[in-house]
């Protein structure tokens, strides 16, 4: 499963975007800076991911890794929903 999160990612993205987004996404793209996603977005992110995942994903701690909010990516999101799966998986087996 958690090779195959990206593009759930990439899904959930699109569904809690408020502005138009890029035809591509790609892993650099920060969500403040060039995706113009704010705190609404992000809850909307959240809800998203676990329509995606089928569990929830709590944003928080993702949120508060980086002092800079450019740093927030869709790679560093791919990195954290990766763990939390892993997390998930483990803890159902």
């Amino acid at each position: 499963m958690v090779g195959e999160c990206l593009p759930r990612i990439v899904n959930a993205v699109r569904g809690a975007a408020s502005a138009p987004l890029p035809v591509e996404l790609r892993e650099e793209h920060s969500f403040v800076l060039d995706l113009g996603f704010d705190s609404l977005a992000m809850a909307r992110l959240g809800l998203a991911l676990e329509d995606q995942f089928g569990f929830p994903i709590l944003l928080d701690s993702w949120l508060s890794s980086q002092s800079d909010p450019s740093a927030l990516t869709i790679g560093s999101l791919r990195v954290f929903v990766a763990s939390r799966i892993e997390g998930h998986e483990g803890a159902a087996a």
